[in-house]
Order: structure tokens, then sequence, then C-alpha cells
């Protein structure tokens, strides 16, 4: 058989290296479809067939496919100006304006915005600002970070390892070993019978001090977490969660990062996931609704507080 004369599906099979699959089933049997087109909501194989994405692209594509003011401003832009560097000071009209508009919805307290290709990206460049907070100030022990079993952060060396999923490090090497775990918010497979979701919530608030205190407060740097654990179950987590576990975020001054690449830009009825339970982010991670997929775009949200702290570390540091 020529390779023109190969299907989609061969070639798929043949050529391409697909995340998060079965590798050798995959090989054996075609597991999945060829989508060719879409349009709002309904998907379209290369064999007619239509499906409903009640996943929006895994939660990606807040505005639907094909949507036409997309379209014309992606098609404008890339005939004015299809790219340049921010590297030295440099920049372009749309970065300034773009990072304005995110700033003015961003929950109270944030400064400024820094761009990456992807959720896992930011979250690398999470780590890396806490690290450079942490040395600016003098503290370079403070380095480690808290995650949650059945959260989901990413799948680069660091994301991956704060991802608590453990078909994400089995053969990976990972986590990294700066990187702990600790109990999620799920009431059914985790609360105590008969509890209350304040007690449920202060029992998690007390794993996370007693975590600390073990690692050593001068050692643990931030504590990340999905506002709604969404690739891990959906978990919602009880309104007296985040503010327990804040407390204890402040009395060791550990940093909040929010990971808002699921939640963030109105998939929970609010701008951010953060407004809605109570969240102060020290750091936000957004991506995929912050350009409904069309383009590749994250970005790390961060402080006036963590800015003032890398402002004048980069006196030290340089550029």
């Amino acid at each position: 058989m020529s390779q023109q004369s190969l299907s989609l599906t061969e070639k798929d099979r043949k050529y391409f290296l697909h995340p998060f699959t079965a590798l050798k089933a995959h090989e054996d049997a075609f597991m999945g479809k060829v989508i060719v087109s879409a349009k709002d909501s309904t998907l379209h194989d290369e064999e007619g067939a239509s499906y409903l994405d009640a996943m929006a692209g895994l939660w990606c594509v807040n505005l639907g496919y094909g949507n036409p003011r997309l379209q014309a401003a992606i098609a404008d832009q890339v005939g004015r100006l299809s790219y340049y560097h921010s590297f030295s000071g440099m920049s372009t009209d749309l970065a300034a304006r773009l990072s304005e508009r995110i700033i003015s919805l961003a929950p109270k307290g944030m400064s400024k915005v820094f761009y990456g290709g992807s959720g896992s990206d930011a979250n690398d460049t999470n780590a890396k600002i806490v690290w450079f907070y942490n040395n600016a100030l003098g503290r370079p022990e403070k380095k480690k970070i808290i995650s949650r079993l059945r959260g989901y952060h990413g799948v680069t060396v660091l994301s991956a390892g704060l991802t608590g999923l453990k078909n994400l490090h089995d053969g990976f090497d990972l986590p990294l070993p700066m990187i702990r775990h600790v109990r999620p918010p799920h009431r059914i497979w985790e609360k105590a019978p008969g509890a209350t979701d304040a007690e449920f919530s202060q029992t998690l608030a007390d794993e996370l001090e007693a975590l600390i205190l073990k690692e050593g407060p001068e050692t643990v740097a931030a504590f990340i977490a999905e506002p709604l654990q969404a690739a891990g179950g959906v978990i919602v987590p009880p309104k007296e969660y985040f503010p327990a576990i804040q407390k204890v975020l402040k009395k060791y001054d550990v940093l909040m990062i929010a990971d808002e690449v699921v939640t963030g830009f109105g998939r929970l009825g609010s701008m951010f996931g953060s407004d809605l339970f109570g969240i102060e982010p020290d750091i936000i991670t957004v991506a995929k609704g912050l350009t409904s997929a069309y383009v590749p775009l994250s970005a790390s949200i961060i402080s006036e507080k963590i800015w003032q702290v890398l402002r004048d570390g980069s006196v030290q540091y340089g550029a």
C-alpha cells in the first residue's frame, strides 16, 4: 500500500504519538475519531458523523468552534503583525492591551502578566517565580511546593509532578524532590462518616499545617490548587475549605497559586474561580479560555506583592 493511499486513521496510527493514550492498544486498533471540522459545539469526523462536544475540547473552547469574530480578529492580526518578541523591554500593542484587560478582570491585588504557550509551562514559570521570589528575599531554603492528590497542573517535568495523579509519575521519575502532596477535598472518598463540611475542611487544613511543620516552614514556599479540581474528578470543595487552607498558608508565609486553567474566564459562572470560592491568590495560572484555544496562549498573573520583590530582585540577579 502506497503512502498516498493510507487513510487518515492509518496515517494517525503510523505517525502520530498521542498524549494520554494506551499506545500499544492504539497501534493495534485505532481507539479514537479523526475530527476534521467543527461549528459551535458540534464536531464532525472524517466519516461524516457528528458529535456534541460536551467537554468543549477538554474545557478549552469557551466561545465555541468557528466563532466568526475570533476568525476575523486572528486573520486581521496575522496580516498586521504575526509575531514579535518581548525580550529586552520590547513589546507589541496587543501584549500591552491584553495585559491591561486581564488585570482589570482578575481578583483584587493582581499586578502583572507573564505569557507562555500552555498551562503546563505557565505552572513551570510559577515555580521559577516562587523560587526567585524567595532567593531575592534571602530565603534560599524556602522552595518546596505543596499540591494535592487528584490535582491537575500539567505534564511538563515539573508540572507533571505537581499533578497528583500516579499515572503521570510512574515511568518518568516524578515528582521532583521539592514537591509534596496532601489530600483533596473529596467528600465521598476523603471525608469521615458523619463529619460536617466545616469539620472536614478543618481536618484538611490541619493536615496541611502538620505537613508544613514536618517539612519545616522555612522550606515550604507555595501551595498550588485548582479552585475546582477538574481532571481529578470535578471535585467541588466545601465553602469552608479555602478559608481554612489560607489561614494556614498566611500563618507560615506560604504563597497561594490558584491554577485557573480550567476555571478562568467564566467557566464556573464568575470570571475566576478564585472569586467564587474566596481564594486570595498570589499567582494565578490561566490558559484554555484565555483564547478559547484558537491559538496557544497561557499566562501567569502575579500579585503586586510578588511583583515588587521580582522588580527589586532583578537589580541583584539581572535581566
